[in-house]
Formats: C-alpha cells, structure tokens, sequence
C-alpha cells in the first residue's frame, strides 16, 4: 500500500465512527437488503436481474449499502474495503440482518487474496475511485477477479462535479477538468471530525475517458455508460443542478482475457 492510500486508510478508520452515526439515522442499511431500489438505480436493477445464486465482490464497499442490497438480491457477497472501521460497522450489520457476507480488508489496486477468475460480478462505485492512484490498477485488479464474460459495473459519482469551488450561489472552477491530482486535504474542517487522528487525506480526479480507457485497458468490453441523477446533496458546496450527478459504466470481460 502507497503512503497516500495509507494516509486515506487512516482518514476513514477515524471517520468510521461519524460515518456510522450518519447512516444510522437514515437508516437505508436496515431497509436495503428487503428493497434494494432504495441503492441501486434501474438500469443497475436490469443488469443484476440475474445475480441471484452468483457471486459478487464488492470493492471500496465503504458503507456496505450495495453489499446488502446485493446479498438480499440473493448474490454470494464479499466486501472489500481498505479500512478495518468501515468493515467492523458492516459486518456488526449484516449480523443484525441476518446477511451472510464474506469481509476482506484490501486496498483495491492490491487484491492478491482474491483469486482470479473467482467473481461472476465485481460492483463498485459511489465515491471510491477519488481515493485511488492508480485507476488502471484498481480496474486491471477488478478484472482479473472477474470471471470471463463476467459483469463489471461501475457506478461513480461523476467527474464533472469534482472542479468546483466551494460557493453558494455561483460555479467556479477551483481545478482544471484534467488535473487528476493528488489533492491534498487538511481534515481539520471534515464534518466527521477525524482530524486529530488522520490530519490529511489525499484526493484523485479521474475523467470520465480515464474512467472508460481503464475498463477497457483491463480486458473488458463496454456495454453500456449511462450519466444519472441531477440533483445536489446537502453536503455538496456549490449549486451544481442540472450537472450529471452520476456516472455508470457497465462492462463484461472478454472470454479469452486471463
């Protein structure tokens, strides 16, 4: 692991506890697994119709949303994440759900305990690629887990929305569309307040053609991107409605790709 994804591993085991409070008053966790529209949007519902009785890794699972929803779609789950905290909250859940998921603590570019060609379907997204420094890496790992001909979707939040400054009433751009990084950020202002024991966290800012040339660099072949949602949440600091919210790519390894 690179000492910036360590600086990130540190950044989330302290914010794991703030993180945790948060989605228990939301209170999605408890719900998802029964509904799991209340996660995944409907073009990930029609490409998952299938994932009953098929097994599916989940990588940067972060609040193990997609995890429950996934596993009470029927799916055989395993949860990997880079921090320890994050993984300890899910799993207490999925306990509390009834849920069997399999939990592995892994930086995503560096997954060796996973075999290859173990997963029917590797699923991630959310906010994940923004703490990684190697996204061709992190999508070659995902691929090689994958069995051929196998599902890979990821569903980000997307790039357009990373190079604003923060403002209440106007869009300004704080960095260039191209600029990937790393962006270093003090936590000292972080809601979750972590910042007395991870100080930084580091930050990187993948295009979208990033993005889709990884995928394809890994051994995949597209089948679908598809922009989402237009809204803006309340913890996004500037007045981004109308903006793409997310970004999803789905793709299927290549049957001849080992």
């Amino acid at each position: 692991m690179n000492d910036m994804h360590e600086a990130n591993r540190r950044f989330w085991n302290a914010a794991s506890a703030g993180w945790k409070a948060m989605h228990d008053a939301r209170g999605t966790w408890k719900l998802c697994h029964k509904d799991p529209s209340l996660v995944l949007i409907t073009r990930e519902m029609e490409l998952l119709a299938g994932v009953a009785g098929k097994s599916v890794c989940v990588l940067g699972s972060g609040d193990n949303l997609a995890v429950f929803a996934l596993a009470g779609m029927g799916a055989s789950v395993t949860s990997v994440d880079i921090s320890e905290n994050q993984l300890a909250a899910a799993e207490e859940r999925a306990k509390a759900l009834g849920l069997n998921v399999s939990f592995l603590r892994s930086d995503v570019t560096e997954l060796s305990r996973l075999s290859d060609e173990s997963f029917d379907v590797v699923y991630t997204g959310g906010h994940v690629a923004v703490w990684v420094s190697d996204i061709d890496r992190y999508y070659a790992e995902a691929a090689r887990i994958l069995k051929p001909a196998g599902l890979f979707i990821v569903n980000e939040y997307h790039p357009f929305r990373r190079v604003w400054k923060e403002s209440a009433d106007s869009l300004e751009v704080e960095a260039a569309y191209f600029d990937k990084g790393p962006f270093l950020y003090n936590t000292a202002s972080n809601v979750l307040d972590s910042a007395s024991e991870a100080p930084v966290q580091y930050e990187f800012h993948w295009t979208i053609g990033d993005m889709c040339r990884a995928v394809l660099k890994a051994g995949c072949v597209i089948i679908d991107i598809f922009e989402h949602g237009t809204g803006v949440a309340d913890w996004e600091a500037a007045p981004m409605n109308g903006l793409p919210e997310y970004l999803l790519i789905a793709a299927r390894k290549k049957p001849d790709t080992v």
